[in-house]
C-alpha cells in the first residue's frame, strides 16, 4: 500500500534500550521514513524518544501510555515493534488489524506455531510484516552473500557459527532485561542470539538446514534460572552442507566461517549492535579484506537506518521487504528443533514444508 507521500509515517511502539539507543536514531536519519508517534507506559521512557526526536528538529510527534492508542492513530502507516519477545504475538496481530505495516524485533515469535499465527494475521489483512534482522544490511553481511553466492570459496563444505556475549553482565535477573533468563518459553540464547546465526547461515549460503543434532546445557546461568545458558548443534543443510552451530550467553564472541573446497570466508563481529565488522576471505582470486569495524564515516545506528529505508522503499513501491514472512517462519522451525533437547525430546527433521532455498 502506497501512502501518496515520500515517506512512510512511522510509529514506535516499545521504547526501551533497543529503540532509544539505535532503532529511533536510525529511524530519523532516514530519508524515506518519517517519525510521528511514539508509545510506552513509563513517561520516563517517552520522554527520551520525544528528546531524540526533538534534538533532530522533530517536535510534532505524538507519545502515547497503550500501543492500542497509537495502532488507532490514522495518521500512523507503520510501526516498529520493540518489545519483550513475549509480547509480540499481542501487538502484531493488533497492529495487522489496524491496518499498519509491522517491524517486528526479532525474534518475532517464541514459537514456530506463534510465528505462524502472525504471519496468518499479516496476510489476512494485507499489510507487510518484517522482522528486524538489522545485521543483514550491513555492508560486511552482503558482501559475505556475493562472495559465497558466487563461488569465491568454491562450493562450501562446512559451516562454523558461534555467537556469545556476557548476558549475566549485561542482563542480570532482576534488572531490566532481565526476562532473558526468566522467561521459559521466550528467555535464553536460542532465540536472544541463535536467531542470527539461523538466519545469517540461511542467507550467507543460500540453504536451509534439514537436520540437526543438538545439546542444550547450562555453564554459569544464575541458580534458579528457567532456560539453559548454551546451545551446540551440529547440522546438515538441505544440500548436504555441514556444519556446527554455538549460541551461548557464557563468553563473547561473534563468528561466522564458511569453509569452501578452493577456500575459506570467515566474518567477525558481525551481529553486533554497532555497524561494523570484519571479512577476510581467502578463495579463488586472493585475499579479500573488509573491516568497517573503524569506519567514521558509519553512525552507530547505521544497520537499523538501513532497515527502515529498506522497509519504507518497500512500502512505497508496494514491494515485499526482506526477510519475507516465510523466511522468518523458516528461522523459527529450525529454533524450535534445536530446543527439543532441553525437554528430552527426540530431535525430529528440520522441516519446513515451504519453498525451495531463498534468493539473494
Amino acid at each position: 500500500m502506497k501512502t501518496g507521500t515520500s515517506a512512510v509515517r512511522w510509529g514506535v511502539v516499545g521504547c526501551g534500550q533497543i529503540a532509544v539507543d539505535k532503532s529511533i536514531p536510525g529511524l530519523l536519519a532516514s530519508s524515506q521514513a518519517r517519525l510521528v508517534a511514539i508509545a510506552d507506559p513509563l513517561p520516563s521512557r517517552r520522554e527520551l524518544a520525544l528528546g531524540l526526536a526533538r534534538q533532530t528538529g522533530v517536535a510534532d510527534v505524538r507519545a502515547y501510555p497503550e500501543a492500542e492508542a497509537l495502532f488507532a492513530d490514522p495518521g500512523v502507516d507503520a510501526v516498529y515493534l520493540a518489545l519483550p519477545t513475549g509480547d509480540h504475538a499481542r501487538a502484531v496481530k493488533a497492529a495487522a488489524a489496524a491496518g499498519k505495516g509491522i517491524l517486528c524485533e526479532k525474534p518475532l515469535g517464541r514459537s514456530a506455531q506463534e510465528v505462524g499465527a502472525m504471519v496468518d494475521a499479516a496476510r489476512r489483512s494485507g499489510v507487510p510484516l518484517m522482522t528486524a534482522y538489522m545485521s543483514r544490511f550491513s555492508d560486511v553481511f552482503q558482501q559475505a552473500v556475493r562472495l559465497v553466492r558466487d563461488g569465491a570459496i568454491g562450493q562450501v563444505t562446512y559451516v562454523a557459527g558461534h555467537f556469545s556475549y556476557p548476558c549475566l553482565d549485561c542482563y542480570p535477573p532482576g534488572a531490566p532485561g532481565g526476562w532473558r533468563w526468566t522467561d521459559p518459553q521466550g528467555g535464553g540464547p536460542l532465540l536472544d542470539i541463535g536467531i542470527y546465526l539461523a538466519f545469517g547461515i540461511r542467507e550467507i549460503l543460500g540453504e536451509r538446514v534439514a537436520r540437526v543434532w543438538p545439546v542444550n546445557c547450562d555453564t554459569i546461568g544464575p541458580r534458579g534460572s528457567a532456560v539453559r545458558d548454551t546451545t551446540v548443534a551440529a547440522f546438515v543443510t538441505e544440500h548436504g552442507t555441514a556444519g556446527t552451530f554455538v549460541a551461548t550467553f557464557a563468553h563473547s564472541a561473534s563468528t561466522l566461517g564458511f569453509f569452501g573446497a578452493n577456500g575459506t570466508l570467515m566474518i567477525t563481529d558481525a551481529f553486533r549492535q554497532t555497524p561494523g565488522a570484519h571479512l577476510v576471505c581467502h578463495g579463488r582470486d586472493g585475499e579479500f579484506v573488509l573491516d568497517t569495524r573503524a569506519d567514521p564515516a558509519l553512525p552507530h545506528y547505521d544497520n537499523y537506518r538501513r532497515e527502515f529505508e529498506h522497509f519504507s522503499s518497500a512500502w512505497l513501491a508496494q514491494r515485499t521487504p526482506r526477510p519475507t514472512p516465510e523466511e522468518v517462519l523458516a528461522d523459527a522451525i529450525l529454533l524450535d528443533t534445536l530446543k527439543q533437547s532441553i525437554a528430552g525430546l527426540p530431535v525430529p527433521p528440520v522441516e519446513t514444508t515451504l519453498s525451495a532455498s531463498p534468493q539473494p
